[in-house]
């Protein structure tokens, strides 16, 4: 048996590829890129061949992306803001959630209470708000942050075989949407501090990269399905 039979693609980058794949032909592609990666690596080693399937990857992907979103544009596009909509709402609802728990433990303090929301973020940040409910900060991160990942999931179900592309529109949607919200407060001289801009596009951020996990994780979940299914 020889060398070029043995030696296999990178793992990693063969499943990155495979999860932007959108149609069953597009699935050629991968195809066309093992037998090239087999055929350099017989001629110029395997850390030479891998090095260029992961570049050719990155050009794959990117190929995929941008046919995935011409084949249905307004699904992906509708479905983003859509999502977005959804994860700010809810998260509204549960910020407006703890404005009364911590109402019920300190009488003599209400937090102020903004519909725009990057106050209250504020809020969440400051001393006052850790002092009148240590734990409570704690208890928004991680559902806030669940939330972002069960949004993603969602809505990577609605946009199928589309779910990665799908869900980075939907968290890059989110993000754009957070730092214009913040500027344009900032601009009309709302209740906002600028200094915690930082803070505020790091938990964006995060949220954006659950989203995009949430929509790995169907996309992974259906895979599989459809693997037992045709085994």
């Amino acid at each position: 048996m020889s060398r070029a039979q043995i030696v296999q693609p990178p793992r990693i980058a063969v499943w990155l590829v495979g999860l932007f794949i959108v149609e069953e032909q597009t699935g050629m592609q991968r195809q066309i890129l093992d037998e090239r990666f087999s055929d350099m690596a017989s001629r110029c080693g395997t850390g030479c061949a891998s090095r260029w399937y992961w570049s050719q990857s990155v050009k794959t992907i990117a190929g995929l992306a941008g046919r995935g979103f011409q084949t249905a544009p307004w699904l992906i596009i509708g479905t983003a803001f859509v999502g977005a909509l959804l994860f700010y709402q809810g998260t509204e609802h549960l910020e407006w959630f703890q404005l009364r728990i911590i109402a019920i433990l300190n009488r003599h303090v209400t937090p102020y209470y903004d519909p725009a929301g990057i106050a209250r973020r504020e809020f969440w940040m400051s001393t006052t708000y850790k002092v009148l409910c240590p734990k409570c900060g704690y208890t928004l991160l991680i559902v806030s942050l669940l939330g972002s990942l069960i949004v993603g999931g969602l809505f990577a179900g609605v946009a199928k075989r589309r779910e990665m592309i799908a869900t980075m529109s939907l968290g890059f949607i989110s993000l754009v949407v957070t730092v214009t919200n913040f500027w344009v407060l900032v601009a009309i001289r709302a209740a906002v501090n600028p200094v915690f801009f930082p803070h505020i596009l790091i938990d964006q951020l995060g949220a954006s990269l659950l989203m995009i996990i949430g929509g790995l994780i169907v996309r992974e979940m259906r895979s599989a399905a459809t693997h037992s299914l045709s085994g």
